[in-house]
């Protein structure tokens, strides 16, 4: 079974984006946003956030290359955390999708606008952690069931194999798929019970043109 891990209730550990496209995203006439906007996120965070990146015009990974080769209908926004819902200072990363976003009232602009210039030193720090945070990863989960014992002690093994020379340059899905296809492993891909998992890492949800790109995968033995 492939699992995705997208923006759901990312972390800087399941971690933010490259910008590809307009910087502004509206969908169904509800809502713009652009790197810089104040922002809450009322269903799944509490506080004032600000928009830091926004990724759109992507394709969607697929798990088959029988599959067709889709354009993403989402649209990511990634975004730092300035105070709480008591305006106390409450650092934090986290990115979404983009309708899950409420744009802030003019009198909490106008608020926001205060506090900063009259706190420097909050200001300063808000500033320095937007810089330092760790990125946001995208991680691409592909399980293999139906090995014998042989083969799932082997897993690792075989992954190495295929990826280790590859993925310091970078590869997308349908590279790994290409390289899992003309393996062994192909005939176990998304057979249950799931045993063995191959997890690939795309770093700060790097892309090359549309496509993300993963250079980092680890063996999980389930």
């Amino acid at each position: 079974m492939a699992l995705y891990c997208w923006f759901r209730m990312t972390s800087p550990d399941c971690n933010s984006c490259r910008q590809t496209g307009p910087c502004t995203r509206k969908i169904s006439g509800m809502i713009s946003v652009k790197v810089g906007d104040w922002l809450r996120i009322p269903m799944l965070w509490p506080g004032i956030w600000r928009a830091s990146r926004v990724l759109t015009g992507f394709k969607e990974d697929r798990w088959s290359l029988d599959d067709p080769l889709k354009s993403s209908r989402s649209s990511l926004v990634f975004c730092h955390r300035l105070v709480n819902d008591a305006w106390e200072r409450s650092f934090s990363h986290q990115s979404c999708e983009i309708s899950l976003i409420r744009t802030l009232e003019p009198s909490e602009r106008k608020r926001i606008d205060r506090l900063l210039s009259s706190d420097h030193k909050l200001a300063a720090a808000f500033e320095k952690y937007q810089a330092t945070t760790k990125p946001i990863n995208l991680i691409a989960n592909l399980g293999f069931g139906g090995l014998s014992k042989k083969e799932a002690r082997e897993f690792p093994h075989a992954c190495a194999r295929l990826l280790t020379a590859h993925i310091n340059t970078g590869l997308t899905m349908d590279d790994v798929l290409n390289l899992i296809r003309n393996s062994g492993l192909d005939s176990h891909k998304h057979k249950l019970p799931q045993q063995r998992t191959l997890q690939l890492i795309s770093v700060n949800h790097e892309l090359r043109g549309d496509r993300f790109v993963y250079r980092q995968f680890r063996k999980l033995d389930f």
